[in-house]
């Protein structure tokens, strides 16, 4: 199976009147990175929410949102982060101690530092707390892969669809080239007697000159080349999993060999349908960048 990078997903789980309600978004990024906006009194939980995740998503720049509703009940009770307090503590007296500033600090405006004070649920524990969360977040997980499996689907028929054009236009281009040889040779036939004496090159050394130049305008190896790319595309597209990379890679070889492609060939309509191939491909990399 093969996912989009972007998706969204909410869940809510609800306990002894504790309403929590995850959001996950994401758009595209090479790497996976997740970040959590939560309120102060879950972020003890970040570091589990995060480990969760990247069990199950492997690119993309993932947003984690957490609210909670208590009803009308006593919701929040604020509890002193000691650790955060005393590391004030420590700051202020080393700013003392540099000579910066004079006088002492009271405790009101200590009071008004943030994140001295944690907010916890009046109704449940810590661990029941962070359970609570982690079942809301996996209720959203569900429906983000699943979205993001949906969009992969989508985005894979469309895959295919170009690389059935492309093939299109490549046999029409090999159909052109081996038409075009015969009068590529006779071309450069004439173009080399004209600048010749008679006689002063031999036939058969002539035919095997204009024979070679014709060689190095063939587009045939080029154009095996290509099948061969946009077969292995098929096949990682037909395999899933975690394919962009892989066909990146290879959108970058179909690109080369439909600029060496446009370079030899000498006929306009072989260049103007190499032009159409050049956007097909563009327009691949374009919907790859979305793919995980």
């Amino acid at each position: 199976m093969i996912y989009s990078m972007t998706g969204f997903g909410a869940g809510v789980a609800e306990c002894d009147g504790v309403r929590i309600r995850a959001e996950l978004r994401s758009v595209n990024s090479r790497f996976v990175d997740i970040q959590v906006r939560c309120p102060n009194s879950m972020q003890d939980f970040s570091a589990a929410i995060k480990e969760r995740l990247q069990q199950r998503i492997s690119r993309g720049k993932v947003s984690v949102g957490l609210d909670w509703d208590e009803g009308e009940a006593v919701s929040e009770v604020p509890t002193l982060d000691q650790a955060v307090a005393r590391a004030y503590l420590q700051g202020l007296e080393q700013l003392k101690a540099m000579g910066g500033t004079t006088g002492d600090v009271d405790l009101s405006t200590i009071a008004r530092m943030p994140g001295l004070f944690k907010i916890h649920s009046a109704k449940l524990e810590p661990e029941a707390l962070e359970k609570l969360v982690l079942e809301a977040v996996d209720l959203a997980l569900g429906e983000f892969l699943q979205m993001r499996q949906q969009e992969g689907q989508t985005l894979t028929k469309d895959l295919r669809q170009r690389v059935l054009l492309i093939e299109e236009y490549l046999k029409r281009v090999a159909a052109m080239a081996e038409q075009a040889r015969g009068r590529i040779q006779q071309k450069l036939q004439e173009k080399l007697a004209a600048l010749l004496e008679p006689g002063a090159v031999p036939e058969d050394r002539l035919a095997i000159e204009v024979a070679l130049l014709a060689e190095r305008s063939d587009i045939a190896e080029e154009i095996v080349r290509f099948h061969s790319h946009n077969a292995q595309f098929i096949a990682a597209l037909d395999e899933g999993g975690e394919v962009g990379r892989r066909l990146n890679f290879l959108l970058q070889e179909m690109h080369r060999e439909a600029n060496t492609v446009s370079s030899k060939a000498s006929e306009t309509e072989i260049t103007h349908l190499v032009v159409e191939v050049k956007e097909e491909v563009e327009r691949l990399r374009e919907q790859v960048q979305n793919l995980a």
